[in-house]
């Protein structure tokens, strides 16, 4: 009589299927799922780009070439002798970089991230007083204590 296979040891595990009743549903699930990231992957790859980010597209084009002699303001610097690559002043010791470009996005107004900054500011201050008002407190009562 051959030696029969014990049925906790490992070949006699991983002979049988796993027949939990939920892995087939979990796998329905799994490919499932894949299938929704395809598609989603497909539909970024497809999808028409939106006003705002078509808009940022062209400026940053826009901004990485440099202005050729048709641009008005171009053509009155060379009138009155600017080469490209040249600092601005008279005496060249002016700006060579142009000035960035700054786009406002948001719905605030010009002065409101001036506005939250400034209070952010005084709310840290004001909270550092308090703690330092609390530790003089707290040193004046073991002071008084130890009287």
């Amino acid at each position: 009589m051959a030696e029969e296979e014990d049925y906790m040891s490992d070949s006699f595990i991983n002979v049988q299927e796993d027949i939990r009743p939920g892995l087939p549903m979990l796998r329905q699930i799994r490919e499932a799922r894949r299938k929704e990231e395809k598609q989603q992957e497909a539909n970024l790859k497809n999808r028409q780009k939106s006003l705002k980010e078509e808009e940022q597209e062209r400026r940053d084009i826009g901004l990485k070439n440099a202005l050729g002699s048709e641009n008005k303001g171009f053509a009155l610097l060379q009138k009155m002798g600017y080469k490209s690559g040249q600092a601005l002043g008279k005496t060249g010791d002016g700006i060579v970089e142009p000035i960035p470009l700054n786009v406002k996005t948001g719905k605030s107004g010009i002065g409101h991230e001036a506005l939250l900054k400034r209070k952010a500011e005084e709310k840290l201050e004001s909270y550092r007083r308090k703690i330092h008002m609390k530790n003089q407190a707290e040193a004046k009562a073991a002071e008084q204590f130890r009287m």
